[in-house]
């Protein structure tokens, strides 16, 4: 065995071609950011091959959110939702988190182009607090979000 272990390290490329095989870690978003009330942020990402994808988010200040991620087919029945239609979506359940303050998601996904969404709107289960009223104002209540996606 030691005497394989030298050869190994003697020979060029023996240790690189360990190396290739895992695929390093790719990442696909990564900001700090405010989600008005009614409003919501889309994420497109596309991969080429099978891969790990590792979604994380922290809601840093505001309400509670939804975190989607689906196919671009759903994601146009999700802004008809988000715009107030009775619209139903499919999202995918491993990397989504609906009514939620922080993520850690992690899933293997085939190829293929993915919207994920950070929802601020009363399209999910998490939804802004409405205080307008006949004598006040509603009032923007915007949540800021930390979040990273990454592919491996």
């Amino acid at each position: 065995m030691p005497i394989l272990l030298s050869l190994c390290i003697l020979l060029p490329g023996c240790v690189d071609r360990v190396s290739e095989t895992v695929k390093p870690e790719q990442e696909l978003f990564d900001d700090n950011t405010f989600v008005n009330e009614d409003e919501h942020i889309k994420l497109t990402w596309t991969i080429d091959s099978v891969a790990t994808i590792r979604l994380a988010l922290e809601k840093q200040e505001g309400p509670n959110i939804d975190l989607y991620t689906m196919t671009e087919v759903n994601y146009e029945k999700y802004k008809q939702c988000a715009e107030g239609e009775q619209e139903s979506f499919v999202y995918l359940a491993d990397l989504s988190d609906p009514n939620t303050a922080g993520a850690n998601l992690e899933a293997d996904i085939d190829a293929g182009t993915y919207v994920t969404v950070i929802d601020n709107t009363d399209c999910g289960e998490a939804q802004p607090p409405d205080q307008g009223g006949l004598f006040s104002s509603d009032e923007n209540d915007r949540a800021r979000v930390d979040y990273r996606i990454t592919a491996q």
